[in-house]
């Protein structure tokens, strides 16, 4: 996202008027969905625009820790470099990438060449742990993206009620692409409008279907747990009951 203050001025002031909240709490939200990389990088009317549709999307996912692109990993984690090693090595972390590989695949929007996936899970602590927890997951999709040729940033956040695990592909798309992309995100900026709108006029927005996350997260669970035994295909083991 720009760095220019006036234009964040402007979106935290716009943002907190709509939805009723303090100007300090809804400049904090955007900061944090800037530092992670899901506010578009100019905000001229058109992206300012699309970035109260994202922030109205995340308003109330918890914000997901700022990712350093020479580390990729939370600025708090301690030691992280040998661990993420010794994860990507584990049999059972190399398993759930294969997994997942086709899965971060569908993400690609059609026509882009393989370019502009992304994937947000959205699970339960305990589903999480079950899967061998957020690190692992993480890892496990670093992976998988990095065989697909992905220039990865992931992140992942975990509080009492929910674990948030995102992968985005930062690679910049040739020309021809484009378009593709352009339609693509288009069509998921509407989608959202169409969510928040609903929202606001007091109906309910699962009357829409599935969200995007809840569709991701959909197939997630698909491809990591074994449907007739209920358990993760190469994590902990434990029977685990996924809620989408």
């Amino acid at each position: 996202m720009t760095a220019n203050r006036t234009h964040r001025t402007r979106l935290a002031k716009t943002l907190a008027k709509n939805r009723s909240m303090p100007y300090q709490k809804a400049l904090a939200h955007i900061v944090a969905c800037g530092d992670a990389g899901i506010l578009p990088p100019r905000l001229d009317q058109d992206g300012m625009n699309r970035a109260l549709i994202v922030l109205e999307r995340h308003l109330d996912t918890p914000a997901p820790v700022p990712v350093p692109a020479s580390h990729d990993r939370p600025v708090n984690e301690p030691a992280a470099a040998p661990a993420k090693t010794l994860l990507s090595k584990d049999p059972r972390c190399v398993a759930l990438a294969k997994a997942l590989l086709p899965v971060l695949e569908s993400t690609c929007p059609e026509g882009a060449g393989g370019y502009g996936g992304s994937l947000q899970v959205n699970l339960s602590p305990a589903d999480a742990e079950a899967l061998g927890g957020v690190p692992f997951i993480r890892a496990a999709l670093r992976s998988a993206a990095r065989r697909l040729g992905w220039r990865v940033q992931t992140l992942g956040h975990e509080s009492e009620h929910v674990a948030v695990v995102i992968i985005l592909d930062k690679r910049e798309a040739p020309a021809e692409f484009a378009a593709a992309l352009e339609k693509y995100r288009r069509r998921m900026d509407r989608e959202a409008a169409d969510r928040v709108s609903a929202v606001f006029d007091g109906r309910d927005p699962r009357e829409l279907g599935p969200s995007p996350v809840a569709r991701q997260t959909a197939l997630f669970w698909a491809a990591v747990v074994e449907p007739s035994t209920k358990t993760p295909v190469a994590a902990a083991g434990a029977v685990i009951h996924p809620t989408v």
